[in-house]
Order: C-alpha cells, then structure tokens, then sequence
C-alpha cells in the first residue's frame, strides 16, 4: 500500500525527503517481502541476509528523523 502511494511523484514530493524515491521504494518491497515470507510461519530461523533489508530500511527511515 505505501508503495503505492509514494510511487506517485505528487505524494513523494510532499514527503520532503532528501532520499532517492527509487532507493527507497526498493528498499520498502525488499521489506515487503521478508515480511510476508516470515508471516508463513517458517520454522527455519531467520539469517542475517533475510535481516540485512529490514535493517538498511530501519537505517534509512532514522537518517529521514529530524531529531537526528
């Protein structure tokens, strides 16, 4: 859903964010997916690499915080 609506330049625009809108879309779906792979409720534990996309998106979205 917020793919979506941040595909669209109008809605991206009015974000302010210094970032590229691509880099963060990809990184979003990258999440997107980890996400819906883990809600199956697979019993193999979850590896770094599964991880990696989570965490660069979490590290995107703190360096878009003012407060930084």
């Amino acid at each position: 859903m917020y793919g979506y609506l941040l595909k669209v330049q109008e809605n991206w625009a009015s974000l302010g964010w210094a970032i590229d809108q691509q880099l963060f879309l990809t990184a979003l779906e990258e999440c997107r997916t980890f996400r819906n792979s883990l809600m199956h409720f697979s019993p193999d534990p979850i590896t770094e690499d599964q991880l990696r996309p989570v965490q660069g998106l979490l590290e995107l979205m703190r360096s878009l915080d003012p407060r930084n």
